[in-house]
């Protein structure tokens, strides 16, 4: 049977102890299975790492300082899968040590991540920048509202457009960016020179095909942590650069590109309801929002919207579109987009899917083959998000049951679409 946490406390200084002291052999110095075994007994562990913490992660920190040294006088390594293993032990300390939010332990951790990330990125070592910077991030989602003015002197740093050059960087350095603009919105928007940075990195991305779903990403965070008052400063022009890249894109494309602009219109108007972007798009030309619903958001939903946070995006923000704002309930493609939005609520089995289903964790494989290639992204599985920071709409736990209640309103608010809305509530069994 497999060892469980109680077993483990006992020996656990003395086991992690006798596995460092392997490393002392020249035959064993990059062993990566010896590593692979110090982070399943973190994760086993669990909260009882944090009594060996500063131990434990000051070892791993000095192993990659020494790596770093060799990489600067060019001597290549001989295992990258060993590095990959410090690298999501140092991710499950971070992950088990900060479990509850502890402000003290999350400094603790930035105390010993931090300098070392620095090197890295000063020193241009690409080996290590998307390893880094998924660390840095994850410390810094586990930050409360207070955020050290460390975080902020970086920041500029990582909004050069070179290291968003290497495709390795790309997923990392946008997950971290997110985390900016949400832990740091006030601090970020206060400083106009910086966010003005921000806003030129998201017109840099977009213009992209390989990196306008990273644009989008930032964006959709500025959506959700950025005051709308805001908005009319910035949002008009990158609204007209992502329009500007639709109509380039081929007329029958249902591609990446598609699929975020549906999202990214859609969070809009769940976030902040449907007038602003309606307003909007009508300055670009009259009727634009109609016709952009009638011809590509409601035929293409479908087929470009499948993951399943971004269909309840979609869902919620379509339905705000088309039962709270009296201009679209004029619109001559009410029925049918209406009739896309309740599609995609459906279930595999038919029925109305009324509640959102968490599947089990994934049981993560660590056996695979690493390589330092610029264009490869190695996720480390230690620091991946919890489920509940990628939902931007935590105050709609079920999209069926808000589908519901806003056709509800709609039907007293506008009679007309009474008979409409019955039918659609027959044939999807809504209630």
């Amino acid at each position: 049977p497999r060892v469980g946490r109680s077993d483990l406390q006992p020996m656990l200084q003395a086991l992690l102890t006798n596995l460092f002291s392997c490393f002392n052999h020249e035959a064993s110095k990059e062993n990566p299975h010896i590593m692979k075994t110090v982070m399943r007994v973190v994760n086993v562990a669990q909260g009882d790492a944090v009594a060996v913490g500063p131990m434990l992660v000051g070892k791993l920190t000095g192993m990659l300082g020494e790596f770093c040294k060799a990489f600067a006088q060019g001597i290549s390594p001989k295992n990258p899968a060993f590095h990959h293993y410090i690298f999501e032990t140092l991710a499950a300390m971070t992950k088990h040590i900060c479990a509850s939010g502890d402000a003290a332990a999350v400094s603790t951790m930035e105390g010993l991540i931090l300098p070392p990330f620095q090197t890295v990125m000063q020193q241009d070592i690409t080996e290590f920048q998307p390893y880094f910077v998924q660390l840095v991030a994850q410390l810094l989602e586990r930050r409360g509202d207070s955020i050290p003015d460390q975080y902020l002197q970086i920041l500029p740093s990582l909004l050069q457009q070179s290291l968003w050059a290497s495709k390795a960087n790309q997923p990392a350095l946008t997950r971290l960016i997110k985390a900016y603009v949400k832990r740091c919105s006030a601090a970020i928007v206060g400083n106009q020179a910086l966010f003005h940075q921000i806003l030129g990195l998201i017109q840099f991305l977009m213009m992209s095909k390989m990196t306008d779903h990273n644009a989008f990403g930032i964006l959709n965070s500025i959506l959700c942590y950025v005051p709308s008052s805001k908005f009319p400063e910035f949002l008009p022009v990158l609204t007209n650069a992502a329009l500007d890249r639709f109509q380039k894109l081929p007329e029958k494309s249902n591609g990446k590109f598609l699929r975020c602009l549906l999202v990214f219109f859609s969070l809009y108007i769940a976030k902040h309801g449907p007038e602003m972007l309606l307003n909007q798009l009508e300055g670009v030309q009259a009727g634009l929002l109609e016709q952009f619903l009638t011809h590509v958001w409601a035929p293409k939903l479908a087929l470009v919207v499948t993951d399943a946070t971004d269909k309840k995006i979609c869902q919620v923000g379509m339905c705000r579109l088309l039962c709270e704002c009296p201009k679209a309930w004029t619109f001559g493609c009410w029925a049918s987009a209406m009739d896309a939005t309740c599609k995609s609520l459906q279930s595999r089995a038919g029925g109305m899917n009324m509640a959102s289903v968490v599947g089990a964790e994934d049981d993560v494989d660590f056996d695979f083959l690493v390589s330092y290639n610029n264009s490869s992204y190695m996720a480390l599985a230690n620091a991946a998000q919890d489920k509940s920071e990628l939902d931007p709409l935590p105050d709609v736990p079920d999209a069926g049951r808000f589908l519901v209640e806003r056709l509800q309103q709609a039907a007293a608010q506008a009679p007309q679409l009474a008979p409409t809305i019955n039918q659609l509530a027959q044939t999807y069994q809504l209630s």
